[in-house]
């Protein structure tokens, strides 16, 4: 009965163990996906592009030369890049930031920043800053 006990811990142990490492690696799954075979000349690849807003996130994917446009809360960026087909990352594991230039609340702003860059290095996304203006 007592080995029962002690082999029912340690199984849980390791249960709790595996989940605590299981990090949401979506770069390694855009360089494994060989993304780069969605880019097709003549037209332009471009990888999702997060413009920074006060209340959230204006994120651009494209289809070929294509832009689409979604508005997201803050606590939806993670998600929102996770559930994007690889079709959406034809230059590998790479994202842009960008904070708006229409700015009230600067503070809000730069607080999303630093989230957006947060998440997106979480994901293990290769972040490339583009300063407004």
């Amino acid at each position: 009965m007592r080995h029962h006990v002690v082999l029912l811990l340690v199984l849980a142990l390791a249960a709790c163990r595996t989940k605590s490492h299981d990090r949401p690696d979506l770069g390694a799954q855009i360089t494994a996906a060989n993304s780069s075979q969605y880019c097709h000349s003549p037209d332009a690849c471009f990888n999702p592009q997060i413009l920074v807003l006060e209340n959230g996130y204006d994120v651009t994917i494209f289809a070929g030369n294509n832009p689409r446009h979604t508005m997201l809360r803050t606590e939806a960026l993670r998600e929102y890049l996770m559930g994007l087909p690889m079709s959406a990352w034809p230059r590998g594991p790479i994202i842009e930031i960008t904070p708006t230039d229409v700015v009230t609340d600067s503070h809000s702003v730069e607080k999303n920043v630093e989230q957006a860059r947060r998440i997106c290095r979480s994901l293990r996304l290769d972040v490339q800053f583009r300063p407004g203006g």
